[in-house]
């Protein structure tokens, strides 16, 4: 009886061990996405960029992503596509031995573990499911794997998951139709252009996750721009890391604060790089809207076309007791009729407020009206003159360079603050540069040159319905009268 006893509790202690063993390898079942995560997981987009920071989880989730598709044992809740048969995939990164470390060996486990990874050893051909790459130079590289794949979690065939890196040996996929790529960093835009033609015939789909460390490229740019719906950007912050303790989260924010590499690094954002006007990041800036006081001074700036082309409106509210000048709200449109442009800039306060116009809204039409007076006959309240500055000898000045000093002493000193709702403003002011110590051309730069324009007439501005009472002293500068 004595043995038969001591016989159960080995097996039970053999099954218990079993079971750890199982759980301590279990990488895909305990992988718990956060809030961010999940929604880069969710995402019905053909394809989705995750831009995040390094080491707080962007990577982790291509490798859950890999495993997932791969094997078709989608987690519960899960509402984005899914694969009802085995597929043909294709991972890869920047090198060989990257691609080994970051994305390989984490999903199938290392050389001497395989099957502790991402994918359950129960879904792997370990003896033959396997290739070796053996032209790669690099030890344990791998040419494809093969995984169990699940309908309904039944099996009913299996995946083929290829290899590659886009720094070279990406050109080996031409010729294959692919289902799915998933790209851990930033592949260049001609390698990409010809790994996404890879699932034009399957309508497949790619992921790629990364820290924009290269700044405002024409891949970012594309998926940030992108208005059809085939892409999705979702920016990670060090905020949405989650799993973080206070000490990694704390350590990390320490690490890149004020760094050049501080908005790729803490925010998923193209860092800031040579040539960047404003280089503060969002979080310097942004804060979130809030009632402004009625005896606050406020003014719009505009930036508007002449004829055709976009329009753009910026507000500005000046608290005077602590001098921060607050960006409330914008607006930007294109190709619509004057009429439409002055009842929304009337919406937006223009009818009580002083509005700020650039000098060329002076220029005569062949009917002798110009584009202020156009807009002034809206009843929009332009000031008199177009925006400028005035010298200490009295001349004005139009220069931008003047207003650029100004505003970047506010943004450095904390004296200008955007409201959160203000997105046009934000991402113009990312993609801000300059060029030869000048402001580079045809920028998209309407919002940003509207904020110019009130910021510049900030002297004459005046609290909402006040543009038609006398004149009179704010720190020592008179308000203009107003023309209509």
């Amino acid at each position: 009886m004595a043995k038969a006893k001591g016989k159960e509790l080995l097996k039970q202690i053999e099954a218990l061990e079993e079971l750890n063993k199982r759980l301590e390898h279990d990488r895909y079942g305990q992988f718990g996405p956060n809030a961010k995560q999940w929604e880069a997981l969710n995402s019905p987009a053909h394809e989705t960029l995750f831009a995040g920071p390094n080491q707080c989880g962007k990577t982790e989730l291509m490798r859950y992503k890999t495993a997932m598709h791969l094997t078709g044992l989608y987690p519960k809740g899960y509402k984005g596509h899914k694969f009802t048969k085995p597929i043909v995939a294709a991972i890869g990164g920047e090198t060989s031995q990257t691609t080994r470390d970051h994305l390989v060996n984490p999903v199938l486990g290392p050389p001497d573990a395989r099957g502790t990874g991402f994918i359950p050893a129960d879904c792997l051909n370990l003896k033959t499911g396997i290739a070796k790459l053996s032209t790669a130079g690099v030890m344990g590289a791998i040419d494809y794997f093969l995984v169990k794949h699940h309908t309904d979690g039944e099996h009913d065939g299996w995946s083929k998951c290829y290899v590659f890196t886009y720094a070279k040996g990406w050109e080996r996929l031409q010729g294959y139709t692919l289902d799915w790529i998933g790209i851990d960093e930033e592949p260049p835009g001609d390698v990409y252009n010809e790994l996404k033609a890879r699932t034009n015939f399957t309508m497949g789909y790619i992921d790629i996750t990364m820290s924009p460390l290269k700044g405002d490229t024409e891949l970012y740019v594309s998926f940030e721009e992108n208005s059809g719906g085939t892409q999705n950007l979702i920016t990670y912050t060090i905020d949405d890391a989650t799993h973080l303790s206070p000490e990694q989260d704390q350590f990390i924010r320490n690490r890149w604060k004020g760094h050049p590499q501080e908005e790729a690094r803490l925010y998923g954002r193209p860092c800031r790089g040579t040539g960047a006007i404003y280089p503060y990041p969002d979080e310097m800036l942004s804060v979130d809207p809030m009632p402004i006081p009625k005896h606050w001074p406020q003014v719009i700036g505009l930036d508007f076309p002449h004829g055709v082309g976009v329009f753009a409106a910026a507000k500005l509210a000046h608290d005077p007791e602590s001098d921060i000048v607050y960006l409330v709200s914008e607006l930007k449109d294109e190709n619509k009729e004057l009429a439409i442009y002055a009842g929304r800039l009337k919406a937006m306060g223009g009818g009580e407020i002083p509005v700020a116009w650039p000098h060329d809204g002076n220029r005569m039409h062949t009917d002798g009206s110009t584009m202020a007076s156009r807009y002034r006959d809206f009843g929009c309240q332009l000031m008199r003159d177009s925006a400028h500055y005035v010298s200490p000898d009295g001349s004005r000045s139009f220069a931008v360079m003047n207003i650029i000093e100004d505003l970047s002493s506010r943004m450095a000193d904390g004296r200008f603050r955007v409201f959160k709702n203000c997105t046009s403003f934000l991402k113009e002011k990312r993609l801000y540069r300059h060029k030869d110590g000048k402001v580079a051309p045809r920028q998209d730069d309407h919002v940003i040159d509207a904020t110019h324009k009130a910021v510049m007439m900030l002297r004459h501005a005046r609290p909402p319905g006040a543009v038609n009472r006398p004149a009179k002293k704010l720190r020592g500068q008179t308000y203009e009268f107003f023309a209509h």
